[in-house]
């Protein structure tokens, strides 16, 4: 091959991966949404993968599915819709813990268990692998052996996946790549793609201020460790650096925001005192953010690239269509794999605020 040649294919391959490389749109759908956000609403022609979340572990490393299977059933009935969508189950969640991972982790038996109780329901549904939340390794109750027994337990399930015609396996990771948690190197070999979940970088139960839920970039009222650990940017940098290969990183979004009690109502912006937790629990999804007008005062975070809202003495730091997009664009600039979200039953499926869809649809008009 003469050297014209090579370097024509080498330019081919290198517009490939750069025009390849972000086309992820993993989708979190959550259990107990379908009385507000049936699995037949999901837009899979943007959704490339719909993670169903979550499916709880028994201490035998079998999983356990709470309620009917009846949402699997029709979630892979969107295949009829979408021949390329992946489905994936999503095994543990904040709920579930570390302690029953840990266990399960650190025994052979209960680790090719929990390889077949994967096989299972891929077979029996017609998902195509597995995405595993455990929050967090070696932590809440875990082990410092966790972290090499993470590793191991992938590769269990990755060989008997591969002895029977192949499968998915993502992992859904703490924003801070903590190494006494994770194998950074190690994990990227093994999972097809780490789905970080960069967001409640701030909530109204610790910090004492107003902080938004998934800051892009950090602000000027964050402390060292927020400027190094509480954002998007240095989130992904901390991965990058730590040894991920950035076409496996997922960057994940928050279609929801935290809220909080202001502790004077005439102090708004970002850092502003609080006296605690806000309306709804400190949780609130966008498709009921978008409907707060009457009274509400909408501002941009020029810093943080984020908006937030605020009424009286109630504020809200959340994503809107502009953010998501400035996301998403972050997310090809640094050769991402693409972008999840929790949950896409938070968007405004109705179009009760505009479009239908909003957040879902920002993603598509940036991807």
């Amino acid at each position: 091959m003469n050297i014209v040649l090579q370097l024509i294919l080498a330019l081919c391959l290198s517009l490939h991966y750069a025009i390849a490389a972000t086309d992820k749109v993993a989708c979190y759908y959550e259990s107990w949404a379908e009385s507000y956000f049936a699995p037949e609403d999901i837009d899979v022609s943007i959704c490339t993968h719909v993670n169903y979340a979550f499916l709880g572990i028994n201490e035998d490393g079998s999983f356990r599915l709470d309620g009917g299977d009846d949402i699997l059933k029709r979630l892979s009935a969107l295949k009829s819709r979408n021949s390329n969508l992946k489905l994936l189950i999503s095994v543990g969640g904040w709920s579930e813990g570390s302690t029953t991972f840990s266990d399960v982790a650190a025994d052979a038996g209960k680790k090719t268990n929990m390889a077949y109780s994967t096989l299972y329901y891929m077979q029996t549904y017609n998902f195509d692998g597995i995405d595993i939340d455990w929050e967090y390794p070696g932590q809440r109750g875990g082990t410092p052996a966790d972290k090499e027994n993470f590793i191991d337990m992938l590769w269990v399930i990755r060989n008997l996946l591969d002895e029977n015609g192949g499968g998915l396996i993502t992992v859904a990771v703490s924003s801070d790549p903590d190494g006494n948690s994770y194998n950074v190197n190690a994990i990227s070999k093994v999972v097809d793609a780490i789905n970080v979940m960069t967001y409640d970088f701030h909530g109204a139960s610790a910090g004492g201020k107003t902080g938004q839920n998934s800051p892009l970039y950090a602000s000027s009222s964050d402390s060292d460790w927020e400027r190094d650990h509480a954002n998007c940017d240095s989130s992904i940098n901390n991965w990058l650096n730590s040894g991920a290969d950035p076409t496996k990183l997922i960057l994940g979004l928050g279609f929801y925001g935290h809220t909080f009690e202001l502790a004077d109502p005439n102090q708004h912006t970002v850092g502003a005192p609080v006296s605690g937790v806000g309306m709804n629990d400190g949780y609130i999804g966008y498709s009921e953010i978008c409907k707060l007008n009457d009274g509400w005062t909408e501002a941009w975070d020029d810093e943080q690239q984020v908006p937030y809202r605020y009424a009286g003495n109630q504020w809200i730091g959340y994503d809107n269509p502009r953010s998501i997009g400035l996301k998403v664009q972050y997310a090809k600039s640094r050769n991402l794999g693409g972008v999840m979200m929790w949950a896409i039953d938070n968007d405004d499926k109705d179009g009760a605020c505009g479009g239908r869809n909003p957040l879902l649809q920002a993603i598509k008009d940036n991807l």
